[in-house]
């Protein structure tokens, strides 16, 4: 007989397994694959990550409005679109399985 503790991490082994082969996460790792491997795409998250760096120790307006340009060439690419899009839909189902977790576990731990 295999005791409660084994069979709840088998449980939640299964499910990791069924996010992972989901359709949904098989997507998202094509398309941040496909995003890793676009230099023109690339190169404009490194700016923006180094403008952020430089606008965390300053408040400069025009460093500002460089990086909300840069976000905005960003959103054309429709390759960071459907990243973005599958990104948050996975973030989604991953809080809502967070979610049940948390309410699972403050049931058990609930004092009547």
């Amino acid at each position: 007989m295999i005791d409660t503790a084994e069979q709840n991490k088998e449980e939640i082994d299964k499910l990791f397994a069924e996010i992972k082969n989901s359709t949904l996460y098989k997507d998202y790792i094509s398309a941040k694959k496909q995003l890793e491997e676009n230099s023109e795409i690339m190169d404009i998250i490194k700016e923006i990550k180094r403008l952020q760096k430089i606008a965390t120790n300053n408040n400069d307006n025009i460093i500002e409005k460089d990086i909300k340009n840069l976000y905005m060439k960003l959103e054309e690419y429709p390759l960071y679109q459907s990243y973005c899009i599958l990104k948050e839909e996975l973030e989604n189902k991953l809080f809502n399985i967070s979610n049940s977790f948390s309410n699972y576990f403050s049931d058990i731990l609930k004092f009547d």
